[in-house]
């Protein structure tokens, strides 16, 4: 089982925020399954020990720094911690506090040691958390399985969702023959489909809105026509999960949604690349590291594609945005690519933490822009 935390927007804010001299930024590759735990917890006390002997250096207090050793030291020998892990790995340290995020991507193993935290492989989860809602949705039964990274899937209950069509129709079963002078047969079938889609929908409304989740539904025809013909969601994916019908369990979606999940957010990103490519001309995207810096501090960035596994040590002027670059990480620089993904988060732009292959050029970075350049 994997055990997954995805960070919330405003605990990235909050993690953007903090200021300390012993700053540490931890990624590494990790493995749910419990019997190679020992190896992801080896990997994790060398890249703690390689961090230590780097800030040793009088950078802080004897305080500090025992207190910063006691508690990786403390976490290294937490057994049921490394018993309960995911795809990778995330931990943020300083001497009063650590934070840590199981997540379901891919990263690579390393240190980044400044005076703020290395966040950019932390986007990764929230540029893809596949989140969903799979609506499994027949004409005996109906429910809304939660489809997470960090938890099992799960049915999620919405106010007012009807058990069946018969029973918002009032009736044994739509198939029955209707009294004389009423509609029967299909025409009166499709009239009580209807208005039951119409109540599985308003049901549906208060878990979905103001929020742009996919749903994903687990229906099929005619039913699914009638559905999509009066549901007020925007963001219903296409296609059914191959393999599952009602009767499948939560996991079962889940696990066949995830196909529809992947399809979904590999379009969304051609769709940033497209939008990139129509707006250059335009001078309305660039991927020049020193322009984009610049643009995201006065809050001209609108969204922004950053290398995950990228780094470029060196500082950003608060108040400009004039990026300087060192030939190495040290206790006056930190990454310049995190720090502009940072300031695009805290003044609205979108940041998509993605993997070079997916940019649009060679570029660490990629933004379009609010206006041109």
């Amino acid at each position: 089982m994997r055990y997954v935390d995805i960070p919330t927007a405003a605990e990235i804010r909050a993690l953007a925020k903090k200021r300390h001299p012993a700053s540490l930024s931890f990624s590494l590759r990790t493995t749910p399954l419990t019997q190679e735990a020992q190896q992801d917890r080896i990997k994790f006390s060398n890249l703690a020990h390689d961090a230590l002997q780097q800030i040793n250096d009088g950078r802080i207090s004897k305080s500090d720094f025992a207190a910063l050793e006691a508690s990786l030291a403390d976490m290294v020998e937490d057994d049921d911690f490394w018993a309960h892990q995911s795809e990778s790995l995330v931990v943020f340290a300083t001497p009063d506090r650590i934070r840590t995020f199981r997540l379901p991507n891919h990263l690579m193993d390393g240190v980044e040691i400044s005076d703020r935290f290395h966040l950019t492989p932390l986007l990764r989860a929230v540029t893809f958390p596949h989140n969903a809602i799979a609506l499994v949705l027949g004409q005996n039964a109906v429910r809304a399985v939660e489809i997470t990274g960090d938890r099992p899937a799960g049915e999620i209950q919405g106010h007012g969702m009807p058990s069946d069509a018969a029973s918002v129709a009032r009736k044994a079963s739509i198939l029955g023959r209707s009294p004389k002078g009423r509609l029967q047969g299909s025409e009166g079938q499709k009239v009580h489909l209807l208005a039951y889609s119409r109540r599985v929908d308003e049901a549906l409304r208060p878990l979905l809105s103001g929020g742009d989740v996919p749903l994903i539904l687990v229906v099929h025809e005619p039913l699914r026509s009638i559905f999509l013909s009066v549901c007020s969601y925007d963001h219903v994916l296409e296609g059914h999960p191959e393999g599952v019908s009602e009767e499948s369990t939560d996991a079962e979606i889940a696990s066949a949604s995830r196909v529809l999940i992947d399809a979904y957010y590999e379009d969304l990103l051609k769709e940033v690349r497209g939008t990139y490519a129509s707006r250059v001309n335009d001078r309305r995207a660039s991927d020049s590291v020193s322009e984009i810096a610049r643009l995201a501090v006065m809050g001209g960035v609108e969204t922004l594609l950053v290398d995950m596994e990228t780094t470029l040590p060196g500082q950003l002027d608060p108040s400009t945005g004039e990026a300087s670059f060192s030939e190495t990480s040290g206790p006056d620089s930190y990454d310049v690519l995190s720090e502009i993904a940072c300031r695009v988060i805290e003044t609205g732009g979108q940041v998509m933490s993605v993997r070079q292959a997916d940019l649009p050029g060679s570029s660490p970075l990629a933004a379009l822009l609010r206006f041109p350049i």
